[in-house]
Order: structure tokens, then C-alpha cells, then sequence
């Protein structure tokens, strides 16, 4: 199993509409694609350096295909999507990791 991990720090002013933003039409179009195993969404507990909030959006596929398409069919054009719709006050990084356990 592969998890796609998206990490965010937020705005305080975006937090509620980005959380509806990632229920609604970013966790949607995931599933809705079929190559989404499973899905999460974390918030980090304690922040000590950032200001804002942080989260993890993570999706977990079956295989590398999946993962592969996925990220050709649907994720750039929704990281656009936020990009456009929040701008800088919403920042992220992502990683891919394999599962182990």
C-alpha cells in the first residue's frame, strides 16, 4: 500500500472553508477517481513554530499505477484549484511513502 501524504499549514482565516474545501470537492474527486483505497485527514496537535494551523491529507492506493494516475488525472488540477482558491494562505508540501506495517 502507498500513502500520499499532502501536508498544509493554514491561515486561521481559511481554516474553516479550507476543511470544507478538502471534504467536499478535494476527498469527492478523490474517490470519486477509484484509485483511492482509503482516505484521512489529521491535524497536528501541537504548533510550535508555525503560525496557523497544520494538516495532513493523506490518500492511500494499491499500486503504483494507481497512485501514477491519480496524479495525472486529478491532483495537479485540484492543487491548482487550491492554489487559485487560497492562495498563500494555504501552503503545502507532499511525500509519498510506502507502507510497512
Amino acid at each position: 500500500m502507498i500513502l500520499f501524504n499532502t501536508t498544509f499549514n493554514l491561515d486561521p482565516a481559511v481554516e474553516k472553508e479550507w476543511i470544507d474545501w478538502a471534504r467536499d470537492v478535494y476527498f469527492t474527486l478523490a474517490l470519486d477517481s477509484g484509485y483511492v483505497r482509503k482516505h484521512h485527514l489529521m491535524k497536528l496537535r501541537y504548533e510550535t513554530e508555525n503560525s496557523g494551523s497544520t494538516y495532513s491529507l493523506q490518500l492511500f492506493f494499491e499500486k503504483d499505477s494507481h497512485l501514477e494516475k491519480f496524479l495525472e488525472e486529478y491532483e495537479y488540477k485540484a492543487m491548482e484549484n487550491l492554489a487559485v482558491r487560497f492562495g498563500s494562505n494555504a501552503v503545502f508540501f507532499q511525500t509519498i511513502l510506502d507502507v510497512v506495517i
